[in-house]
Parts: structure tokens; sequence; C-alpha cells
């Protein structure tokens, strides 16, 4: 996990954690409840992203170096 706050940037070790999440969506698909993620969460940045993709400004693609 990389954590970026206004101090820096550090990387925290997660290796140890069970991986909850795709267990919890599959029984929330299967049983229609919202325990891994709350619904309004997931339409809240759902709205974020699509806001953000609406302000971002486009680049371009770097293209590799003939060399």
């Amino acid at each position: 996990v990389l954590l970026v706050n206004g101090e820096g940037t550090r990387r925290l070790d997660a290796s140890g954690e069970p991986l909850t999440y795709f267990r919890r969506f599959l029984a929330d698909v299967r049983d229609r409840t919202a325990t891994a993620m709350p619904e309004g969460h997931a339409v809240r940045v759902t709205r974020l992203a699509l806001e953000a993709q609406a302000r971002a400004t486009r680049l371009g693609v770097p293209q590799p170096s003939a060399g």
C-alpha cells in the first residue's frame, strides 16, 4: 500500500492482511446485500470519477523513442 499525504509518501506492508473484499462482493451479488461496499459509497466514487474525467486535460500518449 502506498500512502501519500502532505507529509510525503510511505510504503505500508499489507502482505499479511486477509483479502476479504471479493469473497464478500460475490456474497453480496448472490444475497443482494451490500457488505463489501455500501451502495452510497459506490455511487459517490463513480460520480467523483466521472467529474474528474470531465475536468481532465488530455495530454496525449508518449511515443517510444526510436533509438
